[in-house]
């Protein structure tokens, strides 16, 4: 199995392991040399998106697809790029509100946020700034640290990656909603 096949299989199923990926920026880099980038903290969210919401699960593959493989560059800022996933995904249009509050708190639960949910939180690694991603999951669910799926923003010609934040500020979460066709 190669990483590309892992990749999908762990981000689908949600197991303990979150998903792997390498260190490197080109995808025969990704093939050759892989190293375990989180942990999933195995809580409620652990089945999330197979089995409760299947925009969730459509919007980390498109995310995943857009940030590793296609490389898809979204010049703008970090919301132009979760926007853009979420309307590839198809549900940019049908998202569901969970929290919303001001830049300078109330601050949501954690355990309200699961995987594929777009958040706004005050990014504290870059001058506690406002910044929207996509929530992968907990690498440490005590501490508030997550993996999410982001772009940088200031219009710069780079794709989106993965990154380990401090979620300890989430002012809003946004919950994609797609229903499956019978």
């Amino acid at each position: 199995m190669n990483i590309t096949q892992l990749l999908k299989i762990c981000l689908t199923c949600f197991g303990l392991v979150c998903f792997t990926i390498a260190n490197s920026q080109t995808n025969k880099q990704l093939e050759k040399s892989s190293n375990n980038y989180c942990s999933c903290q195995n809580q409620d969210s652990t089945n999330y998106v197979v089995n409760e919401n299947f925009g969730s699960n459509r919007v980390l593959e498109i995310g995943m697809d857009m940030a590793l493989f296609s490389k898809t560059i979204v010049i703008g800022s970090c919301w132009d790029f979760v926007n853009e996933v979420y309307k590839r995904a198809g549900v940019a249009a049908s998202k569901k509100t969970i929290f919303k509050s001001k830049l300078k708190g109330p601050y949501a639960n954690q355990n309200l946020v699961k995987p594929g949910d777009w958040i706004y939180h005050i990014n504290k690694s870059y001058n506690n700034i406002e910044h929207s991603a996509i929530f992968v999951c907990w690498k440490d669910f005590k501490n508030k640290i997550a993996i999410t799926l982001s772009y940088a923003g200031m219009n710069r010609s780079v794709p989106a990656n993965y990154g380990t934040y401090d979620l300890s500020n989430i002012f809003a979460i946004f919950r994609p909603v797609m229903e499956l066709k019978q």
